[in-house]
């Protein structure tokens, strides 16, 4: 009956969750459907799966319930970060509610009762269940734990027992994944050829000798580019620099902390309160009461006690000094009998921390009001923080759901406003954010596509450079005739340099050389002896002369590489749900996740209200 006790006591949290699912829901649906959060009644749409339209209410509801069940299974209101947490669980559960349970439908994949059976007491226990069900004292899943339970919930209330149908229902989306990712997983075949080819790229090798001209070794003084140029590249090769939405702003900071008034008012309480510990009857009971420190009364031996105390008589109270923003002193207690290797010292300590009062945060709110009513415009905002003295801080390619903005950590309402209200050149009114406020201008906005060619202006001119000096360099050494590396080098003169590299075909990179995948390819490509004329690879051109290849003989059994393409083809796994009321994760291979999620066009516009 122990063990049973301690099993009802593990699962309390998790069956009271679960029945008060329900109820949740009602009550979210009755106050969003009151008043949304934006006001006016409005129900606006937060994002769309699967051609779906997800409402505000749909997804608040998702995480009223969610944040309940974390209260009930931590004894606590979840605090900011975690709130974020279960609003990015309760996207989840729709996509999984919204795009899996339709692929499950459309594929008939079902858990019969027959299975949930064999999933809680079956030969196939649940991962969930053997968690819960551990032995307290091994921590090893014994099966009669749970019969034990199962057996004892026919004398427990109804309630207990709807609540434990609700938790058994909760573990049926984890087997319907596993069956759907089996379907991909158990039919991903590979054929022999695949396999041979794989083993091929990681046993067969090669040795060259190479001529290099890096294109550090060109001068950029000597090559020029235009504008025109640089956007024809840009128009050119558009799938090399699609970019994300962002946003880029300026921003200035006004610090709320204590004045000079504040800090004066701090140290007369603090020497009015070293009086009163001084003349204390009960220091312990005093400390407790008054001091900011959460442990104030504490036990030290003659090895750690403050210096500041050593050597003093019993009733000394020590001199307050500033230790970490706060005022700290410390009264010698009592002293307890000797201990065998130590005598024992009772010590109360008085903590008082720096506080600002509503006249400073009044203060520092008005010159941040000022400021950005003054500036009207990104110019204007410049000016005035140049003329002020204000430090201007840069937050570049700042995405919609960024929870941090440069060093301010918590900053969604500055990332609400850039995504919302904002347009470029526009100055925000004053923001708090945590103990700041905080004005700032939006400078830039970048568009999901193409990027634009100022935000990547020296990446595409680097590009158009180096093509016009391999085009200068090849067409150099094309002038040149030569029969060997070294040869085709000294013609060349400054800038050439050779070497020798062993690489397998596998490799990307030639020591010496950099990255340079497709002179490895081409190099197997050559019979022995055999050199290329010179061709561009990323940072330099290049001719490769092969001197030895090593192509390894076909072997009877492939299915260990077989094994390694089917790995690599799946990826690793993502994680589809999260969920604190069960307190499992549900997976399946990342490539199916990504397929799926792309196949649902899924907008996720949680960036605007949250």
């Amino acid at each position: 009956m122990a063990l049973i006790g301690t099993l009802r006591n593990k699962m309390g949290k998790i069956v009271v969750g679960a029945i008060m699912v329900t109820m949740v829901a009602f009550i979210g649906t009755d106050l969003i459907g009151n008043a949304s959060f934006l006001g006016g009644g409005e129900n606006p749409d937060i994002g769309e799966m699967a051609g779906e339209t997800i409402s505000n209410t749909q997804f608040q509801n998702k995480v009223d319930e969610l944040s309940y069940n974390f209260a009930i299974n931590t004894g606590r209101n979840p605090l900011q970060e975690e709130t974020d947490q279960i609003r990015n669980q309760a996207w989840n559960a729709l996509i999984l509610e919204k795009v899996y349970e339709k692929q499950f439908d459309e594929l008939g994949i079902v858990v019969t009762n027959n299975e949930l059976v064999d999933m809680v007491q079956g030969s196939n226990i649940s991962p969930q269940i053997m968690q819960f069900f551990a032995d307290p004292n091994t921590g090893q899943f014994q099966k009669e734990n749970i019969t034990a339970f199962l057996g004892s919930l026919q004398q427990a209330p109804p309630q207990q027992r709807n609540s434990w149908i609700a938790f058994e229902q909760s573990l049926i989306p984890s087997r319907k994944l596993e069956k759907y990712a089996n379907l991909f997983t158990k039919t991903n075949y590979v054929t022999k050829y695949e396999a041979k080819d794989e083993y091929v790229n990681q046993n067969a090798n090669a040795t060259i000798d190479y001529m290099y001209v890096p294109f550090l070794s060109v001068s950029d003084s000597a090559i020029s580019v235009t504008d025109s140029e640089l956007q024809a590249y840009l128009d050119d090769h558009e799938s090399e620099f699609q970019r994300e939405e962002t946003r880029s702003m300026d921003y200035v900071v006004f610090d709320v902390v204590p004045s000079a008034a504040d800090s004066a008012i701090v140290a007369d309480e603090v020497m009015d309160l070293k009086q009163s510990l001084a003349n204390a009857n009960n220091d312990s009971s005093f400390v407790t009461i008054n001091s900011d420190d959460p442990y104030p009364f504490i036990t030290y031996t003659d090895d750690n006690l403050p210096a500041v105390l050593q050597g003093q008589e019993m009733g000394f109270v020590s001199e307050p000094a500033i230790v970490n923003g706060s005022y700290e002193f410390y009264k010698l207690s009592r002293k307890d009998e000797p201990a065998p290797d130590s005598v024992l010292y009772r010590v109360a300590k008085m903590k008082k921390e720096f506080f600002v009062s509503d006249e400073t945060i009044n203060e520092v709110y008005r010159q941040a009001d000022l400021f950005a009513a003054s500036a009207g415009n990104l110019e204007e905002f410049t000016r005035l923080a140049e003329e002020q003295g204000l430090d201007v801080r840069t937050a570049n390619r700042i995405g919609k759901n960024a929870q941090r903005v440069g060093q301010i950590i918590e900053a969604r309402t500055l990332v609400l406003w850039l995504y919302n209200d904002a347009k470029t050149g526009a100055v925000s009114e004053v923001k708090e954010v945590g103990e700041k406020y905080v004005v700032a201008a939006m400078t830039a906005e970048q568009e999901e596509g193409v990027a634009n060619l100022e935000e990547v202006r020296n990446q595409v001119e680097r590009k158009v450079r180096n093509e016009k000096k391999a085009a200068s360099i090849i067409g150099n050494l094309n002038g040149i005739d030569a029969t060997g590396v070294e040869a085709y080098a000294t013609a060349y003169g400054e800038g050439a340099k050779t070497g020798t590299a062993d690489f397998q075909l596998f490799s990307n990179s030639i020591t010496g050389v950099g990255y340079a995948p497709e002179a490895i390819g081409l190099s197997f490509a050559l019979n022995e002896e055999e050199m290329t004329r010179a061709f561009a690879i990323q940072d330099g051109v290049i001719i490769v002369k092969l001197t030895a290849k090593d192509i390894p003989a076909d072997i009877d059994d492939y299915s260990s590489f077989a094994l390694q393409v089917s790995r690599q083809r799946l990826g690793q796994s993502a994680m589809v749900a999260d969920f604190p009321l069960s307190y499992f994760r549900l997976f399946v291979p990342r490539k199916i996740d990504e397929a799926v999620k792309e196949f649902a066009e899924i907008e996720d516009m949680r960036y605007k209200f949250f």
